[in-house]
């Protein structure tokens, strides 16, 4: 299989706990992801915030590029493709039926599609802490990724 080349966007969608806007920053920078992009977080100032800081334990480079964005389009303007994040299952609430893919399975297949020298501009999109991605957000995304959980209780965050 060919190597393929991303330049990824991690996207938080009305993110509610700001030290998970931390924790975001760290994960992407031990990954060596730098780009995050904020849609209207609860708090306009969470970049900021001395939590935020501290839970990212050193990715204050992560922070400081950060965008916030007053949408979702706004957020995922140049992207060449969109992922979008759920559990398959949701446990509270009803979603528009949809299809989920296994993010190793979309991405061998995306490998094969890319050209060797074509760099792809990947957003990855994740919803707030308490709904998701609702309906709206998720027709944005070109796909939805999925990884398997129990359906009683499968919150990955």
């Amino acid at each position: 299989m060919q190597a393929m080349r991303l330049a990824a966007r991690f996207v938080l969608v009305n993110v509610l706990h700001g030290e998970n806007v931390g924790a975001s920053a760290r994960a992407m920078k031990t990954m060596g992801f730098t780009d995050l992009a904020l849609v209207s977080p609860s708090d306009a100032r969470v970049l900021r915030r001395r939590r935020v800081i501290q839970r990212s334990s050193g990715a204050n480079d992560v922070l400081d590029r950060a965008t916030v964005h007053a949408s979702l389009g706004g957020a995922l303007a140049g992207c060449d493709v969109v992922c979008g994040t759920g559990m398959p299952h949701d446990m509270s609430r009803a979603r528009t039926a949809r299809g989920y893919v296994e993010p190793r399975v979309y991405f061998e297949k995306l490998a094969r599609e890319v050209g060797e020298d074509e760099v792809v501009k990947l957003a990855v999109v994740l919803g707030s802490e308490k709904t998701g991605l609702l309906d709206e957000d998720a027709d944005m995304c070109d796909v939805m990724l999925g990884v398997p959980t129990d359906p009683r209780f499968g919150s990955l965050n």
